[in-house]
């Protein structure tokens, strides 16, 4: 007998068949059991947290220069998130310290980090985490063009596991509140100061600068690569313009307080975009609320931790209403400020 063959006297036609069906439905059974299985593992992996919002959750902000306004950023993240709940966060602060290659090794360095969500601040932040290719998700604050930025195509889809939060600047609205609060300021050739190395404050120049132009007034553009370059060049441009507008730059804003004190001491405003350039001495504002781009920030984070993937949280762009005005600035400069006015005066 071939010994291939089962013996149909140990294996009657019947009880082979029988057994052989019976093995079939095992197999099938237990396909159906690792398909679930696999389904449910699937589905737990994609929602990524136990919805417990008592475990502990690790928290990374990474910026390239650290200024008061980053720091009312991420006070305002930290509030929105132990307002719903989530008081077991563990949040560190990455700081690059100016220095770009720095940054772009503390992004690298995040790639092997066992950070819940990373944080960037600002564009130079968000551009070093999302080019170095980590997989946490990431979650970014005041960005004022990610497109521009190259951190995505879109608005409405990141594509490149970042997404956030961005405060674009209305420039229009700067200047149409220099003209109210002081008309002399766009009456000569008005400055534009910012750091060559930040993508954001770029685009919002030429924005500035186009709109300056498109009213017929003259504009003298200077760059800096650091904040130690920022006060020479800003005393030498104030010696030439009526006013300097500074758009959303962290590395400026590092140094506003050299900036204001050259500027005013020359007669010349300085028109920012952020209202903590006014607590450092600008004339005045129009911006977002950092505080609530921390906060708006803090809940694109919490869906990310409860299985929101990135690619389906589109960047929320905040309105620019927030006026503000330096009354200490405005005294030294000779212009008139109301308490009652349609703007908050910060002395």
């Amino acid at each position: 007998m071939n010994p291939t063959t089962p013996d149909p006297k140990r294996f009657p036609k019947s009880g082979l068949r029988g057994g052989l069906i019976c093995a079939l439905v095992l197999c099938l059974a237990l396909g159906v059991a690792l398909t679930g299985c696999g389904q449910a593992t699937s589905a737990q992996d994609e929602a990524g947290s136990t919805g417990d919002k008592s475990d502990p959750v690790k928290v990374c902000f990474v910026e390239v220069v650290e200024n008061d306004a980053f720091v009312t950023m991420m006070n305002g993240f930290k509030d929105e998130m132990a307002a719903q709940g989530y008081d077991n966060v563990t949040y560190d602060v990455q700081n690059a310290q100016g220095d770009t290659s720095t940054l772009n090794q503390i992004a690298a360095q995040l790639k092997s980090s066992d950070y819940d969500v990373i944080v960037p601040i600002a564009t130079p932040a968000a551009q070093a985490c999302a080019n170095a290719g980590i997989a946490t998700p990431m979650v970014f604050m005041s960005v004022t063009d990610p497109v521009a930025a190259g951190l995505m195509a879109d608005l409405d889809k990141p594509d490149k596991g970042i997404t956030g939060t961005s405060n674009t600047s209305d420039v229009k609205a700067i200047f149409e509140f220099a003209d109210k609060l002081d008309p002399k300021a766009l009456s000569g050739k008005v400055g534009i100061l910012y750091c060559s190395g930040e993508k954001n404050a770029e685009v919002t120049a030429k924005a500035a600068e186009e709109y300056l132009k498109g009213r017929g007034i003259e504009v003298e553009v200077r760059t800096v690569t650091n904040s130690s370059e920022v006060q020479q060049t800003g005393a030498a441009l104030a010696s030439d313009v009526t006013a300097i507008y500074v758009p959303v730059d962290s590395v400026v804003q590092s140094s506003m307080t050299a900036l204001t004190e050259a500027a005013t001491k020359a007669g010349v405003p300085v028109l920012g975009t952020d209202p903590v350039m006014v607590q450092s001495g600008a004339l005045e504002s129009v911006s977002c609320s950092n505080t609530t781009l921390g906060a708006k920030s803090a809940d694109m984070a919490i869906k990310a931790l409860t299985g929101t993937p990135v690619a389906d949280m589109p960047v929320e762009v905040l309105a620019s209403d927030d006026y503000a005005v330096n009354g200490t600035t405005a005294k030294a400069l000779g212009v008139e400020v109301s308490d009652s006015g349609d703007y908050r005066v910060i002395d």
